[in-house]
């Protein structure tokens, strides 16, 4: 499952940065899109994640992996298409096929986890997959930021090639058998996902959870997306820069996530979360203040305080979501929790695509980031 996740995260952000680099050095730096194209990727979340969710629940999640990964192969091919034509429409798709396909991987690959392990190694456990994801990120924005105005050949091997590992990885990963194979599913997407959502509102605790590592992709979506607008705007900074920044931003997340899992001591606590909030309001304030021309590293390493200060937050929330839900509804509960950060996010790219069209910049959006984090961390508890 490690590897599953790594190799479909890379093709994720592979494309997404490609498409982006795209965007801003080819078709005269249209920032709006580029926030565009995080809404067409987190925007599925909303619709699929609550059959998701129930499929995950109803069937062996293992058996689930595997479908998903073998239909993204034909996703790949669509940006194959995409790539050789140079059509952003088509590269829009298939991002916009990547992100259905996420979220029915979503309530898997976190729903797997406590049905395999220990509740005490579920902290260590959400930090190698967050590892995973963003060893990924990494890999697959600097590629993307290295290759994405280049050959599109080249694109289209790296693009189709992890489609294809990542489908590989998936049929190796355990069968635990399904957690409710009795569970009605339901077709409709209001109703299944507002089911969902009951789910996580039984538990006063569960919700709390549940929001915090929603607020976690709320933020994290806009400081990915502000990043290249930013590099290139204000600290006028070429692709390398773009690349060197998302480098920073996923080794500083991948770093959080061990740290808040050592904190932990096994113990599921939200406390990491609370520290992790304040951190990246501090951090989002200062690169409000720096982000100028000769300011560059020091942005850099305030970035860096910001993504660890992420992890701080995903880990802890998300092993609280697994640990505190029902067995039976395990995998709803993710998909749950899913559901209402897919919202968040996608509220943050459509907010994010008004605001750059209005021409307000990214050190304005970054400030206001820091207030809200400020403002959020006292209400983070337990």
């Amino acid at each position: 499952m490690f590897w599953c996740q790594a190799f479909a995260a890379f093709n994720d952000n592979f494309l997404k940065t490609a498409l982006a680099v795209l965007i801003l050095y080819r078709l005269h730096g249209q920032s709006a899109l580029v926030a565009l194209a995080g809404a067409a990727f987190v925007g599925p979340s909303l619709v699929v994640s609550g059959i998701a969710g129930q499929m995950a629940d109803r069937f062996d999640k293992a058996a689930v992996a595997t479908t998903v990964k073998a239909v993204e192969i034909g996703a790949a091919a669509l940006a194959v298409v995409g790539f050789l034509l140079q059509s952003i429409p088509l590269l829009f798709a298939a991002l916009l096929a990547f992100g259905v396909l996420a979220s029915l991987f979503g309530p898997v690959k976190y729903g797997l986890l406590p049905d395999l392990l220990r509740t005490e190694q579920l902290p260590l456990a959400n930090a190698l997959v967050d590892f995973a994801t963003f060893a990924a990120i990494l890999i697959g924005t600097a590629v993307g930021g290295l290759l994405g105005a280049r050959d599109p050949v080249v694109l289209c091997m790296i693009v189709m090639g992890f489609a294809l590992l990542a489908f590989g990885a998936a049929r190796l990963i355990p069968r635990p058998g399904a957690a409710r194979p009795d569970l009605q599913l339901r077709a409709n997407p209001v109703t299944a996902a507002r089911g969902l959502i009951m789910v996580l509102r039984h538990s006063r605790d569960l919700w709390h959870a549940a929001m915090v590592n929603t607020w976690f992709w709320f933020a994290g979506i806009i400081c990915l997306t502000l990043l290249p607008v930013m590099t290139r705007n204000d600290l006028h900074r070429g692709p390398p820069a773009v690349t060197l920044g998302l480098t920073v931003f996923s080794i500083g997340i991948g770093a959080g996530s061990f740290l808040a899992a050592r904190l932990m001591h096994g113990e599921i606590s939200l406390r990491p979360a609370r520290l992790g909030t304040l951190m990246v309001g501090v951090g989002a304030i200062m690169i409000a203040v720096l982000a100028r021309r000769n300011d560059f590293l020091p942005v850099l390493g305030l970035l860096f305080v910001v993504s660890v200060s992420g992890g701080l937050i995903a880990v802890p929330s998300f092993a609280a979501v697994q640990a505190w839900s029902e067995p039976s509804a395990r995998a709803r509960a993710v998909a749950g929790t899913n559901i209402i950060s897919a919202a968040a996010m996608l509220m943050a790219s459509l907010l994010l695509t008004a605001l750059l069209h209005q021409g307000i910049g990214p050190r304005v959006i970054f400030a206001g980031l820091g207030v809200m984090a400020l403002s959020l961390g006292i209400l983070v508890r337990r």
